[in-house]
């Protein structure tokens, strides 16, 4: 249950940015700019959704998890919903910064919470719950956002998906009440952990030695911007190469969302699976890595493909395999130090949105002087395969290294 209304959280969040991505034809349309141009107002929220991450992290491991939670995600609607009224570029560009500081929360602060409450052969799952609110976010902003763009313009679709943010609050601060609240005061990691240690350096230095930090920061700049692309890009290119209309185009999208919705259900419960037949946990992860990365790499023919059907098939199982791997490179957090989960979480997410900002733009660029995507297709195949082998190698490195007494606990259990 606890994993669902992270699970809504996430919808919310994912629909909030998604406005953006689905509605690209129209805002192209009114302030009559290029791709490139675009690219900066995606970059717009990932710098600031990117330098968030780790001040958000340091809330989440050391503060108390219920009201900031509220906050954030009140902050994050409001300014969602605030594009509404914006008459120039420059406020719209503000206004998806603001979107970015909110929801720059939900991850480390989701995270945490799975860490704390379930075992790591169930942490795969939970994180694939929650993480699988991204997708069906994205799933059901189609349905949502472009009928209400279709029939009353663009700004009355960000100002509908921004005040639904006030009604999550509600259920959230419902579910965690009374002797609930207790479990998200965080008590346990920011007081018993490294008493006398400095508060703001001591956590940093011991993520930082840790050598598989590297690697999974090696995974997250490559796997999340694939998932990234896909919300932010792929709604535009099908409007482009299909010729449909802004309507049935951006309905086509929900296929491929449904993909991604999928993988991450497949990438926790297969791990699930695979260990409750006796896989270990790390052999039955390196086996569902290596189904994601394969599902993954049909996006490489899609600059082959003729027929819009094809199309929509081959990128809906790009997105499965995609998504297969996301969560999993989320698991992995835990690992590195148990009880700063939240703050690796952040530097991982920092890590990720640095370099997707850095990249929307030079995607506009490279599709305003090509035409075409094909370079950026065969990339999200590559970057699949590199963050495969960046988690395998963590995996290996930490197999036999149960840095974290938590896990002892679980594992003896």
């Amino acid at each position: 249950m606890l994993c669902g209304v992270l699970f809504l959280s996430t919808i919310l969040s994912y629909m909030d940015r998604q406005t953006m991505g689905l509605c690209k034809p129209k805002i192209i349309e009114e302030f009559r700019i290029n791709n490139e141009q675009f690219g900066g107002l995606l970059a717009a929220f990932r710098w600031t959704y990117a330098l968030a991450h780790v001040p958000a992290g340091f809330i989440a491991d050391r503060f108390p998890l219920r009201p900031f939670f509220a906050l954030a995600v009140g902050v994050w609607s409001l300014a969602g919903a605030a594009a509404f009224w914006t008459r120039t570029l420059h406020v719209l560009k503000w206004t998806r910064a603001c979107l970015g500081l909110g929801e720059a929360v939900n991850w480390p602060f989701s995270t945490r919470i799975v860490s704390n409450l379930l075992t790591p052969q169930d942490r795969g799952l939970g994180m694939g719950i929650f993480n699988s609110g991204a997708a069906l976010g994205a799933l059901i902003a189609p349905l949502i956002i472009t009928p209400i763009a279709s029939a009353y313009g663009w700004r009355w679709s960000f100002l509908v998906t921004g005040c639904a943010g006030f009604v999550w609050i509600a259920v959230w601060l419902w579910f965690t009440r009374g002797n609930r609240a207790a479990a998200f005061s965080n008590e346990s990691t920011a007081t018993a952990v490294e008493p006398t240690a400095p508060r703001l350096l001591r956590p940093f230095r011991i993520i930082l030695s840790h050598p598989g930090f590297w690697l999974l920061i090696l995974a997250a700049i490559t796997i999340n911007p694939c998932w990234y692309f896909c919300c932010d890009w792929i709604p535009g290119y099908l409007k482009e190469q299909s010729g449909f209309s802004f309507l049935r185009a951006g309905l086509l999208v929900t296929f491929i969302f449904l993909g991604g919705d999928i993988g991450n259900y497949v990438g926790g419960g297969l791990i699930k699976y695979l260990t409750r037949r006796g896989r270990p946990v790390r052999q039955a992860r390196r086996t569902t890595l290596i189904i994601g990365g394969i599902l993954s790499s049909l996006i490489t023919t899609v600059p082959h493909l003729h027929s819009t059907a094809a199309i929509v098939t081959i990128l809906a199982m790009s997105a499965i395999g995609i998504n297969i791997i996301v969560p999993n490179q989320t698991a992995c957090q835990a690992d590195i130090s148990f009880p700063n989960t939240a703050q690796v979480a952040g530097l991982t997410g920092l890590s990720a949105n640095v370099f997707a900002a850095w990249a929307n733009p030079r995607i506009g660029q490279y599709v305003d002087a090509t035409g075409h995507y094909d370079l950026i297709f065969y990339m999200v195949a590559l970057f699949s395969w590199i963050a495969v082998a960046a988690i395998v190698a963590l995996d290996r490195l930490t197999q036999s290294r149960l840095t974290i007494s938590g896990d002892k606990k679980y594992m003896q259990s």
